[in-house]
């Protein structure tokens, strides 16, 4: 075999950390694996040991051991007519970003149950297997999400989100009655776990949480809202809307399921603003029971 179990790091990935770098590179591998090995002195830049925080620069050689370099977990099997599917849901590509109007039902990146998500899929796609999630959605939530095509466009937008200059607005169907704006102070604990599973609730030990809740139409029995919100915690809106009393309309975690609604979550990533950019993703019929 002559090609040797070397990384060669690009002008994409300067000033990554090593150990982020390294977890890209191999997904498959645990990172206390990759930890373990930096230890021991099996992980090595420009044959030199050094530690997980190190940054990377253009040109480093980052040596691993042949077995980890070689063996490459099984790829999940997206086939053509995936791919396709879901590039008629795509609202945004230039230089820097792909925007896609993601549908309710398909998790942002596999995981428990699902052997692929949206950024796997992506990924299958030639010339887009260096795409990464800028940021995230729930599987059942419908709407924009945003992927970095390169590492610096990825910077931008997490320093954007990090300054507050990111704007993202939502629409819900609440089962209840909202009659005027309200809009919700809490703090949410986000690291709150029922049986291992992540169930935000508020708490006044919590982290900063702000939502606004405008009404646009609605019966006597659900209202069709639009959301903005600050900070965008986990599960920020559908916490909220538990707290008012009226939880997002199927919304098994936070409210009650039912079978014979037309989706599991009626939430949608609406909009998402930052700098020049201002994407918009239109909701699908299924989203509207008020009619």
């Amino acid at each position: 075999m002559d090609k040797k179990p070397i990384f060669t790091v690009t002008a994409n990935d300067v000033g990554q950390r090593l150990d982020n770098f390294l977890f890209k590179q191999r997904k498959h591998v645990e990172r206390n694996h990759w930890y373990k090995l930096m230890r021991k002195g099996q992980i090595r830049v420009n044959g030199k040991r050094v530690k997980p925080l190190y940054k990377l620069q253009a040109g480093d050689l980052v040596r691993i051991p042949p077995n980890e370099f070689f063996v490459e977990a099984k790829q999940n099997k997206v086939n053509s007519d995936q791919i396709e599917t879901l590039w008629q849901r795509l609202i945004f590509e230039d230089d820097d970003y792909l925007v896609f109007n993601k549908p309710a039902g398909l998790p942002c990146h596999a995981g428990t149950g699902h052997e692929f998500g949206l950024i796997e899929v992506v990924n299958s796609k030639t010339g887009y297997e260096s795409v990464q999630l800028a940021h995230r959605l729930d599987k059942d939530t419908s709407g924009c999400v945003l992927l970095a095509k390169n590492r610096l466009a990825l910077i931008e937008f997490q320093q954007a989100m990090k300054k507050h200059q990111v704007s993202k607005k939502y629409l819900v169907i609440l089962d209840g009655v909202l009659e005027c704006e309200t809009v919700v102070d809490q703090p949410l604990d986000v690291e709150n776990r029922v049986n291992g599973i992540r169930t935000v609730i508020v708490s006044g030990t919590g982290k900063p949480a702000q939502t606004t809740f405008t009404p646009i139409k609605g019966n006597n029995q659900y209202t069709l809202a639009s959301c903005e919100i600050a900070f965008g915690r986990t599960h920020q809106i559908r916490v909220h809307a538990q707290f008012m009393g009226m939880p997002v309309l199927g919304d098994q975690l936070y409210g009650q399921h039912s079978q014979s609604l037309a989706r599991s979550l009626y939430l949608h990533a609406h909009s998402l603003h930052f700098g020049d950019y201002n994407f918009v993703s239109p909701v699908a019929n299924s989203f509207d029971c008020l009619s």
